[in-house]
């Protein structure tokens, strides 16, 4: 057999503001085909012949290799101190061509014989078979994360073409539960005019058991490749684009976001129809993180034994403590005793987003301060909710922050 995806573990780009941010893909490319991913934009496909699958013994070995401490470099970092893994990041380790290859079963095989923390993403039903619940029972440090965009089967027909009727997800997210194997729902992506009625989305819910959800507007792509317009008016008659420069979306990198003013009207809807249940929610959008429920970001993680090695020195954590602590300013010195890589991160970076070489490759934590401290970049304090610069510097010469006087 030819394994022709060389690179299928890494750290993500999101590490500064991101717990989760060591990344497990058992494939590259998605035959699962959802019209909004980035991944299948920027260079992914829908076509499992053009699928590339990584060789599950090297993965293997790999993290045997870091257990031992055989290997340098930031990943094996990450394993020796067993950091939790997002599997599923840029692909769903269940499509379908998992059947015939079988390699996330054999990955997660020999995973839970070492109990390792993972986070598995999936919008696939094939966790509801036999032989994958029976892989799953009985993983302590095992979290499954659900993802859905909306509960309507016509609407996501269109916009996701092969993935499982919405209700067969909510079945399985009941069966996970049924076995007590860790679940949690992401509703990721909510689309505007066409993510349901938010009060009918969660009385849906509430009878799966589920214990968590994560939330998250579309991030709109800016790339002309992308179809979303396309399925989008088929199903709404409206241009997406066109709402969402009505609403005063901005360009963030490469997707258009919507204000936080807009985000923040079915934030407090979502929470109005959660109060009273017993469903904690995360908020993946990024300048709402700290306000989560929980404090791994919008996963919710942290709920569940074996994950207390999430990873913490990055933004949005050093926002979170400060908020939790009641405390006005925010500070980098926060968070730098917290567990840190001391490899360099450089290769993991794509050109544009590097920063200068210095005598020593860069760390992890070079990058996050360069951005805590660049106010005109998109992962800096400033730009989270009710935070900005309190024209103050601390005794290394890092910026410090507050919080805007506000009710939050």
């Amino acid at each position: 057999m030819e394994y022709t995806y060389k690179n299928p573990l890494s750290i993500t780009s999101q590490f500064s503001f991101c717990g989760l941010p060591f990344r497990l893909d058992t494939y590259a490319g998605c035959a699962i085909g959802c019209r909004y991913c980035f991944a299948r934009i920027r260079g992914g496909n829908i076509e499992s012949k053009k699928i590339k699958t990584a060789n599950p013994e090297s993965i293997i070995t790999r993290f045997k290799n870091g257990i031992k401490n055989e290997n340098s470099g930031i990943i094996s970092e990450f394993i020796k101190n067993r950091k939790p893994v997002h599997f599923g990041g840029m692909s769903d380790p269940f499509q379908s061509i998992e059947k015939t290859y079988g390699s996330s079963y054999k990955v997660l095989e020999y995973l839970k014989t070492i109990d390792y923390p993972v986070v598995i993403s999936t919008k696939s039903d094939l966790i509801g078979t036999d032989k994958y619940l029976e892989l799953f029972k009985n993983y302590k440090s095992l979290v499954i994360q659900i993802s859905i965009s909306t509960l309507d089967s016509t609407n996501s027909k269109i916009l996701e073409p092969n993935s499982p009727n919405p209700k067969k997800l909510l079945d399985c997210v009941s069966l996970l539960q049924q076995n007590q194997i860790n679940v949690t729902l992401r509703w990721q992506p909510y689309i505007l005019e066409v993510s349901d009625d938010i009060n009918y989305f969660v009385k849906q819910i509430i009878r799966t058991g589920i214990k968590h959800i994560g939330f998250e507007h579309l991030k709109l792509p800016i790339e002309k490749n992308s179809d979303i317009e396309e399925k989008f008016k088929s199903i709404t008659g409206k241009s997406i684009y066109k709402i969402y420069k009505e609403k005063g979306a901005i360009i963030n990198g490469r997707e258009y976001i919507l204000p936080i003013e807009e985000k923040l009207k079915n934030i407090n809807k979502l929470r109005d129809a959660l109060e009273g249940t017993n469903i904690s929610l995360g908020l993946a959008d990024n300048e709402f993180q700290y306000l989560s429920t929980y404090s791994c970001c919008c996963s919710g993680v942290d709920i569940f034994e074996g994950f207390e090695n999430w990873y913490k020195p990055q933004i949005s954590y050093a926002i979170r403590k400060s908020y939790l602590n009641s405390e006005s300013e925010i500070s980098l010195d926060s968070i730098k005793d917290e567990w840190n890589s001391n490899g360099s991160i450089d290769k993991y970076m794509n050109s544009k987003s590097r920063i200068q070489k210095q005598e020593n490759p860069n760390t992890m934590f070079d990058y996050i301060k360069t951005r805590w401290n660049d106010l005109n970049s998109s992962f800096n304090p400033s730009k989270y909710y009710n935070v900005e610069y309190a024209n103050k510097i601390d005794l290394d010469g890092n910026k410090i922050f507050k919080f805007v006087k506000e009710n939050i």
